[in-house]
């Protein structure tokens, strides 16, 4: 059977951390409210994409998403022609939080449903009252309308980049997101498929990606020595490679003059030719 890593991986969500543990305690917990999750990290996109990788792994039948959205500036003030003000007002549109929230108690009914909230720190905070509510007793209230979550099935994601409101955070499990510095990943040349002369190589990348503040996964590994080995033959294709396979390189400290000499420094066991001098320089 294959890990929670492996299928978080097959939908997108590619990370060497293991989140089993953390999935374990959220789906088994005993608690008297809906089962929700608090995603946290820095990289906002990050989030959204374990948050669908989760809901697939774990086969879910429906996947519901819905982002909040900063509110729209205040209408100018506008007098109504007397015609138009006595016409008859139909009933509002109804919200599209509101809109998920109903799709999502109903699809619960049958079958499993997440449903992911993205963005929440946009929200005003009537509707963070309205969300630590519906956790505690699922049901969601609109109008004159209430609707009914089946706990068993319906579960929820939240992501949000200020810290949840007390109330909702109680009712959420915390998780965290992004990749963990002390879980960097050192491949042996074997684990690339590599002779063991290629030693060397993989030294002075993991440096590199010490500097740089990064901790790539061995499929990113894979894919930088496969242009290593085909398409890098100078400093700079050696930038353009970091920059375009590496997730979470700061590109303009990849620029930098002291990061320059570091990759200068490196060249030679990346079996690159060395960085000739400007003409005026020889």
């Amino acid at each position: 059977m294959k890990s929670l890593q492996q299928r978080l991986a097959e939908h997108g969500f590619v990370a060497n951390e293991e989140y089993d543990h953390a999935v374990r305690c959220l789906l088994s917990a005993r608690h008297d409210h809906l089962r929700c999750l608090n995603i946290e990290g820095n990289q906002g996109g990050r989030r959204t994409a374990f948050a669908h990788a989760l809901g697939q792994a774990l086969d879910y039948a429906h996947i519901l998403y819905h982002e909040f959205t900063p509110p729209p500036p205040d209408e100018p003030v506008r007098l109504a022609p007397p015609q138009e003000a006595e016409e008859a007002v139909g009933e509002p549109p109804v919200a599209p939080l509101d809109r998920v929230m109903a799709e999502a108690c109903a699809l619960s009914e049958g079958e499993p449903t997440l449903l992911i909230l993205d963005a929440l720190h946009r929200a005003p905070f009537r509707e963070h009252l309205r969300l630590a509510e519906f956790l505690g007793d699922g049901l969601w209230h609109y109008g004159a309308i209430s609707l009914k979550a089946h706990r068993r099935h319906l579960m929820v994601c939240l992501i949000s980049d200020d810290p949840l409101y007390h109330t909702l955070q109680r009712r959420c499990f915390r998780i965290w997101v992004d990749p963990d510095p002390a879980r960097a990943v050192r491949p042996t040349p074997a684990d690339l498929d590599l002779p063991g002369s290629a030693a060397p190589m993989l030294e002075a990348l993991a440096s590199l990606f010490a500097e740089l503040e990064v901790n790539p996964t061995l499929e990113e590994y894979r894919r930088l020595v496969d242009d290593l080995q085909r398409n890098v033959t100078s400093l700079e294709d050696l930038r353009l490679s970091l920059y375009g396979w590496v997730e979470g390189v700061d590109r303009e400290h990849l620029m930098s003059a002291p990061m320059r000499r570091i990759l200068e420094g490196k060249l030679p066991a990346l079996g690159i030719p060395p960085a000739q001098p400007p003409p005026g320089d020889r």
